[in-house]
């Protein structure tokens, strides 16, 4: 399915703003507190969970600037938020070079 150009720039806005809610999210809560659910089906069925359980608890802890019990959470927390924000970056900064360039278009031409 091809998306069209108004398509596109509100789903990458839409990404970037999912992405961005998540990462505030994770800044606000309290990573020490007790762990009432997971959306990770292993930890469901698995007590040790999976490979990537506790990542969101080593954001958490790192944006807080607690660095050594993010990397006792997860040792990849920080690769991850730098790929997250990177991520972000991208999807803004593409929205917004075609948001001004389709913009132009419609005034000038």
């Amino acid at each position: 399915m091809k998306l069209n150009r108004y398509t596109a720039k509100f789903s990458y806005l839409a990404e970037a703003g999912l992405w961005l809610t998540g990462l505030t999210l994770l800044a606000l809560m309290n990573p020490e507190g007790e762990h009432l659910f997971s959306f990770c089906p292993y930890s469901w069925i698995l007590e040790s969970g999976c490979i990537g359980c506790g990542i969101g608890h080593g954001i958490s802890f790192l944006l807080k600037g607690n660095l050594q019990a993010s990397w006792e959470a997860h040792s990849l927390a920080a690769p991850a938020l730098l790929v997250l924000l990177w991520r972000c970056w991208q999807l803004l900064r593409w929205h917004f070079r075609h948001f001004n360039l389709l913009t132009l278009n419609k005034h000038h031409g």
